[in-house]
């Protein structure tokens, strides 16, 4: 789905314009991203978790020069789905 089919569609049930809806989601991206910046997780009630966690930084050892540079820690992002949305698509797959 793209990002104008969920704005449509979002706007359709809300009653909204596209443009307000665009604008919250938006808005809510910018606040999830933020917030997942560091590690923790964000809840995403019916829908799953999303997990950030930061990885250890390393040193890294180029082959062909042996030039060796400090790796900064990155931030790993994981996804856990809600279990009642697994056992919906666990009954979808079924059918």
């Amino acid at each position: 789905m793209t990002h104008d089919e969920t704005t449509s569609i979002l706007a359709n049930r809300l009653g909204w314009t596209e443009a307000k809806v665009s604008k919250l989601l938006q808005a809510t991206a910018e606040v999830m991203g933020e917030y997942l910046s560091e590690p923790g997780t964000l809840s995403l009630p019916g829908v799953g978790q999303l997990i950030s966690h930061k990885e250890r930084e390393y040193i890294s050892l180029n082959p062909e020069t042996g030039e060796r540079t400090l790796m900064p820690p990155a931030v790993e992002l994981e996804f856990k789905l809600s279990p009642a949305l697994k056992e919906q698509f666990s009954e979808m797959r079924e059918h």
